[in-house]
């Protein structure tokens, strides 16, 4: 089971919090940091993300820790019995990684003379379980959007460019409303613990599963990237497709590109803050180019009068937007390839919202007690940990599945349908004032 990525555009807050969520939210797949790769398996044992987002890097950053092999077999133990300290002490030789750390990190807790998981680990078995009560869910919840086709269909025939209806609608829908309302709803039923601030001013709680689990998780559309700029914010809804020609996924090459000072927490710390500035001024610039063209600067010409960016990093911003697909070009005129919502579209977010909320309350009032009574079995839930923190990741499979459900039978785009440019997911650009991440 691939733990949701939550790049958690979740939570209004500094530009930079949120991108960095972004960047740093995906499962550590690669090589993990390791010494005497001889006597240390380094194959790792857990795919770690976040919900919320991470202010941190290096030892305050737990996905930086639990990037440890070590680590994460002792973490695995502790789904099966409490640790003792000479056991962590031993487990943990070789990495940079105390038992305070652990603590600290809300990863452990302290049982009188022992120490148990405190967080949401989930082994195969309980990810097994999961996904098979989420599918019958997901399905379940699907049939409640399809009984409303014929109201969503009326209010997408608002959106001024015809072409681009359905995959907008995937957006607000799959995206905005299950994904992004579907949290903020859970949590206001109380179903689902909000992430918790930390003393550094990170709002987070992270979530590991073992990596053994064999599962399909091709066309689960439960994954969400954002990074806002001043004016226009970028967002892409899909599955764990790779996002090769999103914005802003396109730039997470950064991960790979300072892999290998991880080993040097102030370096990986440093190189990675000012690699997410540029970005993040690469963000600001593509939000731009976009509002520019949106009120009709929609020429290199016109757009080199209207910006003040310097003229390097407008032209470099725009052939990128082009090769992505969020621009096309015609005749010397530029139009948009993906939706974007202006003001103007706001009467259309707002019904399509409405409309999915109560379906979704309905729909939870009368599923959430069997849900929490198939599950209760789960590692977290004997060792203590609430359902409430694990419902997150429950309901992110149970709208993944409703999500596929109904882009496989039409009811609005399916990002897996033969020659789409975007494989796997819907790019979304929105005006700040038009739509609400999570967290708002």
């Amino acid at each position: 089971m691939k733990p949701h990525k939550s790049g958690v555009s979740f939570i209004r807050l500094h530009r930079s919090y949120l991108l960095a969520v972004l960047l740093l939210s995906a499962p550590p797949l690669l090589a993990c940091p390791q010494d005497s790769p001889q006597t240390v398996p380094t194959a790792p044992v857990l795919h770690t993300g976040v919900t919320g987002f991470i202010k941190a890097s290096g030892l305050d950053d737990p996905q930086y820790v639990l990037s440890f092999v070590p680590v994460q077999r002792l973490l695995l133990g502790a789904t099966q019995h409490p640790l003792t300290q000479p056991e962590i002490a031993k487990a943990l030789q070789g990495t940079p990684v105390t038992l305070d750390d652990l603590l600290r990190l809300d990863l452990l807790r302290k049982d009188h003379d022992v120490y148990r998981l405190n967080y949401l680990l989930l082994t195969v078995a309980d990810q097994e379980t999961i996904y098979r009560v989420t599918a019958r869910l997901g399905a379940s919840l699907a049939d409640a959007f399809r009984a409303h086709q014929a109201e969503f269909d009326a209010i997408a025939s608002h959106y001024k460019t015809a072409e681009l209806r359905r995959q907008l609608m995937f957006d607000l829908i799959a995206g905005a409303a299950l994904n992004w309302g579907g949290l903020a709803l859970t949590t206001e039923l109380g179903y689902r613990i909000q992430p918790p601030r930390h003393p550094n001013g990170s709002v987070y709680f992270v979530h590991s599963a073992e990596a053994r689990a064999h599962l399909d998780f091709q066309g689960l559309y439960l994954d969400s990237e954002t990074a806002p700029g001043s004016q226009l914010t970028f967002s892409t809804f899909g599955d764990d497709s790779p996002r090769l020609r999103g914005m802003p996924d396109v730039f997470e090459g950064v991960e790979t590109a300072t892999e290998a000072w991880r080993k040097t927490p102030d370096v990986y710390a440093a190189l990675q803050s000012e690699y997410l500035a540029l970005i993040l001024l690469a963000v600001d610039d593509a939000g731009q180019v976009m509002n520019a063209i949106a009120n009709g600067a929609d020429t290199d010409a016109s757009l080199a009068k209207t910006l003040s960016l310097p003229e390097e990093r407008r032209k470099g911003i725009v052939n990128l937007l082009t090769a992505i697909g969020y621009l096309t070009a015609s005749n010397g005129h530029y139009s948009f390839g993906v939706p974007v919502l202006l003001e103007t579209d706001k009467p259309l977010v707002d019904a399509t919202l409405h409309l999915s909320r109560e379906i979704m309350t309905t729909w939870l009032q009368q599923n959430y007690p069997s849900m929490q009574s198939e599950l209760s079995g789960l590692s977290p839930m004997r060792n203590g940990v609430p359902f409430s923190l694990a419902f997150s990741e429950v309901w992110h499979y149970t709208f993944g599945f409703a999500a596929k459900s109904l882009a496989e039978r039409g009811f609005y785009a399916n990002p897996h349908a033969p020659g789409n440019r975007y494989e796997g997911y819907v790019p979304l650009v929105w005006a700040n004032s038009v739509l609400k991440g999570p967290g708002n």
